[in-house]
């Protein structure tokens, strides 16, 4: 499957111009992201330049974007569209750079340390509740609570567990 093909478009609007941009663009995408082919269609202003304008664009195909460019509502808006700007608009093709890597699988299994863990604390508390007396089997039970809420502090901090990283 060949790369979508991506397209930032500088827009310079005549001063104080720049919203019959914003409404040109409120007007058009919605036929625009209708097109087969049009996986975005997106205005940007730039920050503190009202009349400055950046469009980004990606179509599936070459042929997808010809026949944008070719398309009615485009061609009757083209003379609506250079009334405001201030001139010609810089077209910039994209590449890609690097490509984000597909995102991990969740890793939905317990650590085999903890697992051990909890086997080791359930068995150590059985055994101090049967045979020492009651003051030693609450301080077990405390001491094995604090080791598990350890433990589990390490497992989310390597990602094994939700919570903070």
């Amino acid at each position: 499957m060949p790369a979508p093909i991506k397209l930032a478009i500088l827009i310079d609007t005549l001063p104080g111009r720049g919203e019959e941009q914003v409404q040109a663009f409120a007007a058009l995408a919605p036929r625009v992201r209708a097109e087969k082919g049009c996986l975005a269609y997106q205005l940007h202003r730039v920050p503190g330049q009202d009349d400055r304008f950046v469009l980004t664009e990606s179509w599936a195909s070459a042929a997808d974007l010809a026949a944008h460019d070719a398309s009615e509502h485009m061609q009757d808006a083209a003379p609506w569209l250079a009334s405001f700007r201030a001139g010609p608009v810089t077209v910039l093709p994209l590449q890609e750079v690097h490509p984000a890597p597909p995102p991990a699988a969740p890793n939905n299994n317990l650590p085999p340390f903890l697992i051990s863990g909890i086997l080791l604390g359930s068995v150590l508390a059985a055994l101090v509740q049967r045979y020492w007396p009651l003051g030693y089997g609450l301080l077990a039970g405390v001491g094995g609570m604090l080791l598990m809420q350890r433990w589990l502090q390490a497992c989310q901090q390597r990602g094994w567990l939700p919570g903070r990283r």
